[in-house]
């Protein structure tokens, strides 16, 4: 049987949401010459026109309108509490999915649209836009190649600010719910750093321990500030925080024989006992400490990158092959989640008075 790249043929794709990010894939989907935008659907954006104008496909005129067209994909970027319907929609209807992150509000709706993946035969995918990034890439392989040494500890912060923004939107703006979110600041930002650690490392994250606060943001529900704790099967130890209250963003691993911190997406500093040679990174001088700057995350809409997750996607369905980040891979983030909300709604804090006596 000829695979996609042998008969030329492309994947036919429906956008499920088209505002925000979202609207950055477009252009993936419609210049990649292996994918075919067919159609686009968002009732809020009023741009999904000019993005079908543009790159391709019509303006689906409902849900069930994209789903039914002539396509073999649909890419799902809608708010949380829609994946579990729409996703469970797409799949029985004979569609692959790529589904945003986080895969859904609770685990238990996790759990469930991975057993309707798994009914239907059908694939489904996370999008996690961090592996679109070679500089992760080669973080991966100093680890797995030693030059950093036995890795102990991960630290991984994700802080936008957002909360403060959104101080003036709507009471009914669902980003504000805690049930429509399924928490707060660490369930939509964490989920990166969470899926990223564990990727990195190539081990599942056992056990959290986490603490959460609304500090600042108290027009919206949940947390607005969030840290928690985390052990991994092989034992390192790892801190995962998010915020919708303060900004920045960086995250740095540390191992027996060196370090590596990557800073706002934009600037890395390391010190290894070992040279590295990677296609983001070179370090040619062990034992010292260099700072290398300007190594930005790629466009999410470059299809020449060939690491995107989308382009990423389109390929391995043409050609049979394992998407980058299953469903599994999605529930385990969910499980993640789950205890670290578990752990700070009940978890027995220790205050320092009461520790020193």
């Amino acid at each position: 049987m000829a695979t996609g790249a042998e008969s030329g043929r492309r994947l036919r794709v429906g956008l499920l949401g088209t505002g925000g990010v979202a609207s950055k894939y477009a252009a993936l989907y419609g210049k990649y010459p292996r994918s075919l935008l067919v159609a686009l659907y968002d009732p809020f954006d009023p741009g999904a026109g000019e993005l079908a104008a543009r790159f391709g496909g019509r303006v689906a005129a409902s849900v069930e309108d994209l789903i039914a067209s002539d396509i073999d994909a649909v890419v799902i970027s809608t708010p949380n509490p829609l994946h579990l319907a729409q996703a469970s929609e797409a799949l029985k209807a004979g569609r692959h999915v790529l589904l945003q992150k986080p895969m859904t509000v609770t685990l238990a709706q996790a759990e469930e649209l991975e057993r309707v993946a798994e009914d239907s035969g059908k694939v489904l995918a996370l999008y996690m836009n961090s592996l679109d990034n070679p500089v992760f890439r080669d973080l991966r392989r100093m680890i797995t190649e030693g030059v950093l040494g036995k890795v102990g500890s991960i630290n991984c912060k994700l802080a936008n600010g957002m909360g403060h923004v959104w101080r003036n939107r709507p009471a009914n703006f669902w980003r504000g719910s805690r049930a429509a979110v399924g928490g707060g600041s660490f369930a939509m930002l964490a989920c990166h750093y969470l899926n990223l650690a564990q990727w990195l490392l190539d081990q599942p994250i056992i056990r959290t321990t986490a603490i959460g606060t609304n500090l600042m943001c108290d027009h919206i529900e949940g947390d607005d500030l969030m840290s928690a704790i985390v052990e991994f099967a092989g034992g390192e130890l790892g801190v995962i925080e998010a915020a919708w209250c303060v900004k920045g963003e960086q995250m740095s691993l540390h191992g027996s024989a060196g370090s590596f911190a990557y800073i706002d997406n934009s600037v890395v500093t390391m010190k290894a006992d070992s040279p590295f040679i990677g296609e983001a990174i070179r370090y040619e001088t062990p034992g010292t400490r260099v700072v290398l700057d300007g190594l930005l995350a790629p466009a999410m809409g470059d299809w020449t990158n060939p690491y995107n997750q989308h382009r990423c996607f389109v390929d391995a369905m043409l050609d049979g092959t394992p998407v980058p980040m299953p469903a599994g891979k999605g529930v385990q983030d969910m499980r993640v989640l789950d205890a670290a909300y578990r752990s700070s709604a009940g978890a027995v804090h220790v205050a320092v008075a009461e520790a020193v006596a």
